[in-house]
Order: C-alpha cells, then structure tokens, then sequence
C-alpha cells in the first residue's frame, strides 16, 4: 500500500524536476531527476501488478530483483553527480559524473551478468521473499555483493562530503543536511547486506531473514529522508514565490494599469521563483517611473517605512509627499537590501491604506 501511496507522488516529483532542467539544463536538476526517476521505478517494482507486468516481459525468473541491483547503483551515482553539483564548480561535476556514470554501468552489468548465469531458481513473489529464500545461494550472493558494493563504498564518501558542505542557517544547507542523513541510511544498507552476502556465502553464517527486515526499513528510511533533501529547497522556493505574488499583487495591478510598459513576458518554462523576481521587477520600474513624474520640489530622503506609506498614500488617496520621490525610493531599495523586501513592505502598506479607505 505504502508503495501504491509514493510511486505516484514520486513521479510527480520526476516529471516537475524534468521539466524544470529541460528548459535550465543544470547539473543539479538533471542528477535529482535520475535519483528521484530511479526511486520511482524502485517503488513501482514494489506494487505486484508492476512486478508481474515486468516479469512477464522479461523471461527471466526474478528479473525484477536483478534489475533492483541496477537500481540501487545508479542511485549511488546520481545522489554522488547532485552532491558534486552542490558543493563543487561545473568542470569537476563533468569529470565526476563521468566517472560515477561509467563505474556504475559497469557494476550494473557485472551484477546483472552474474545474476543472469545463476542456476534458475523457482519464481519469487516479490524482491523480499527472494532474498530470504535465495540471496545465499552461489551465484546470487555474489550478484548481491557485487551490487551492493559501489554503494557501499560510494554512499560513506557522499555522506562526509554533504556533511561537511552543509549549513543550517540557509536552505540549501538543510538539504545538504537531509542527504547526508539519507546517505547514511544507504551507506547502513549497503553494508549490512554486504556483509551478509559474503559471511553466508563464504563463512557458513546461517540464514537470517530479519537482516532484511532491518535493511527494507533502513532503505525506507533513506529513501524518505533523500527525497525530502532534494525537494526541499524547490518547495520551499515555490511557496515563497507564491507568497509574492499573493502579496504584491493588488499593488502590481495598480502600477502596472498606469505603467503598462512596463510589463514583461516571463521567459518560457520559467520556474514560479523565477517568475514573481519578474513581477517584482515590474513593479519597482513602474514605481520609479511614477516617483518621477510626480516629484515633489521639497521631495526629501527618508526611511524604507515612510516612503512606503507615501506611495500607499499617494496611490489610493492622491496624497503628496516629500517622501514619496526618487530620492526617497532610491533611500528605501538601499536600506531593504533585496528588492523583494522592499516590494513587500510596499505591498503591505499599500493593503493597510486600502482597509482604511474601505472602512
């Protein structure tokens, strides 16, 4: 049911980001969108009607569990590509998704072609019976390590790496911090069925089914908690532009009705973020303009909240003042430091000046 639930939220996810780094072609937008399309096509291998569909085109038995070991190594590769993207310049985020790219190719092969000359065994229900019943079996045990082991040994250096990048104080920090939390719940997974692998295999350990146990709610765990890191910041970005451009907009339609030049095509495929810095920018020129054609002779410099007040007044009274000049507003942007400080504060004596005119 839980798979059911996510796989689709996680395509959502996959399809949102693709779209974003069609029209960006960043190296971080492409490297979330092969993890997080990689965790989706793992969640829906976990949904039966998937796993059967999948089974049934490809005519080898377990299929479906061999092509998890692929999974969890491009995983590996593309959380290791968006952690170079992160904390590293271009040059060196090519070179090393070179390399993440071919090392996981190559372990992929290797797993698959070890699982695939395996003596056959009977059809599993699912990826979690058939590591129960066969992981420990010759050939299988060693596809199992072999595609563990490139996370394995990939995961712990990720995890440091994004550690040590990570800052609380801004967003992008927090989720450098979430991944490195992922990252070592991979990091956990990866070694706990490694080291399974090779001591049922070789040193004649018993079976021990809830090892799996153990590594499904560790992986479930990473899984959620890398997911989040990478969506954070996108989310968070989109509901702050949002809150913008909720705010901002009474005062926007009111500038941009007198300025109407002023008003700009957002460019094509352009992310909400990048769309309300448009608006805000199309507000702050239409109210330079009108500063210009209104100002005052004893027009005077004063602070980021009186000059707000006058524009407010002038607007929705017709009231002059001496704050409300270019001087004035020039004064204002200086002390907001951010142009959507400034914005907003203007938005927000611009609504106060409208409940009063209303009651």
């Amino acid at each position: 049911m839980n798979a059911i639930v996510l796989a689709p939220l996680m395509w959502i996810a996959v399809v949102s980001r693709a779209w974003r780094w069609w029209w960006s072609r960043s190296w971080v937008l492409g490297s979330m969108v092969v993890a997080l399309g990689v965790v989706a096509v793992h969640l829906s291998l976990n949904i039966p009607a998937v796993e059967t569909v999948v089974q049934a085109v490809v005519p080898i038995a377990n299929f479906s569990t061999g092509l998890r070991m692929v999974l969890f190594n491009l995983m590996a590769a593309s959380s290791g590509v968006l952690a170079l993207a992160v904390t590293t310049d271009p040059e060196r985020v090519a070179r090393g998704a070179r390399v993440l790219g071919l090392i996981a190719v190559v372990g992929s092969v290797v797993a698959m072609a070890i699982f695939a000359c395996a003596p056959t065994v009977p059809q599993a229900a699912g990826g979690f019976e058939f590591d129960i019943a066969y992981s420990h079996l010759p050939g299988y045990a060693e596809a199992g390590i072999a595609g563990a082991l490139f996370p394995a040994l990939l995961c712990p250096a990720l995890m440091v790496m994004t550690a040590r990048a990570a800052d609380v104080r801004s967003l992008t920090g927090w989720s450098l911090t979430l991944l490195s939390v992922g990252l070592a719940a991979a990091t956990v997974w990866a070694w706990i069925r490694l080291s399974y692998f090779v001591a049922a295999r070789y040193l004649g350990a018993p079976q021990l089914p809830v090892v799996f146990e153990v590594t499904r709610a560790v992986s479930a765990v990473g899984v959620l908690v890398i997911f989040v890191g990478m969506m954070l910041s996108p989310v968070v970005s989109w509901v702050r532009a949002k809150r913008i451009l909720w705010a901002i907009g009474p005062l926007h339609r009111e500038l941009t009705a007198r300025w109407p030049g002023v008003r700009r095509a957002s460019r094509r495929g352009s992310s909400t973020d990048e769309r309300a810095d448009d608006r805000v920018t199309e507000l702050l020129d239409a109210l330079s303009m009108e500063a210009e054609s209104t100002t005052q002779p004893d027009a005077c410099v004063a602070d980021m909240t009186e000059v707000a007040a006058a524009v407010a007044g002038w607007l929705l009274r017709g009231l002059a003042s001496s704050a409300f000049s270019s001087a004035g507003i020039r004064s204002a942007v200086l002390e907001a430091e951010l142009d959507r400080t400034w914005a907003l504060t203007l938005a927000r004596k611009y609504r106060d000046e409208q409940r009063e005119v209303s009651a």
